[in-house]
């Protein structure tokens, strides 16, 4: 499947899915398929929020995509591990950064507060996104570009980040050049189900 192949399958099944008209379910007959193994045709980093369920608004069926998630799709070392299996062992074309609309861990690294060091570690990838916003990390100081939500600017260069990280690294850096993988990001509205990519 070729980059493009594997944007458009994406592009359709979000579609499918804020049109209320997903595929049929889970057959026995691909659960016994997929015994003898998985083909995935993209890797999905995601947000672990509840609301983004990433094979649902995709309209994915399990053996489709290879989805990571964590809080603020935080792209960590066992992340980037994943990636790196991923794309080494099922040679998919397409690696996707998802962020979302609201997202939780966004606005606790803007607003602070007292967390474990775990989840300070994890906060602070997030405040490195957001030293890049004109501003500065000030919560109060930057308007939303498109809902008029104040963490929007923040949420779409968390995004950015956590891409630049991803193609930073040397495997996936040499994939990219090979033109055998392609990193792109994109951001899921809770209010309308769509998933917009970034240009």
């Amino acid at each position: 499947m070729t980059y493009e192949e594997a944007i458009k399958r994406l592009v359709e099944g979000n579609e499918r899915y804020i049109a209320g008209m997903p595929r049929q379910g889970v057959t026995a007959e691909l659960r016994a398929n997929l015994l003898k193994g998985q083909n995935p045709y993209a890797v999905v980093i995601g947000c672990s929020d509840s609301r983004v369920p990433v094979e649902l608004i995709f309209d994915a069926m399990p053996g489709d995509l290879f989805v990571i998630r964590s809080a603020g799709n935080v792209v960590s070392p066992i992340g980037m591990a994943s990636v790196e299996f991923a794309v080494s062992s099922f040679k998919m074309p397409l690696v996707l950064v998802l962020g979302h609309q609201h997202c939780g861990a966004v606005n606790a690294a803007l607003k602070g507060g007292e967390f474990s060091p775990s989840v300070q570690e994890l906060l602070k990838e997030v405040l490195e996104s957001a030293n890049r916003v004109p501003g500065g990390n000030s919560h109060e100081s930057c308007e939303g570009t498109h809902s008029g939500d104040p963490n929007e600017s923040y949420e779409d260069e968390n995004i950015r980040h956590m891409m630049s990280k991803i193609t930073a690294n040397p495997y996936i850096a040499k994939s990219i050049s090979e033109n055998t993988v392609h990193v792109v990001a994109a951001k899921y509205s809770l209010e309308t189900g769509k998933v917009s990519f970034f240009d």
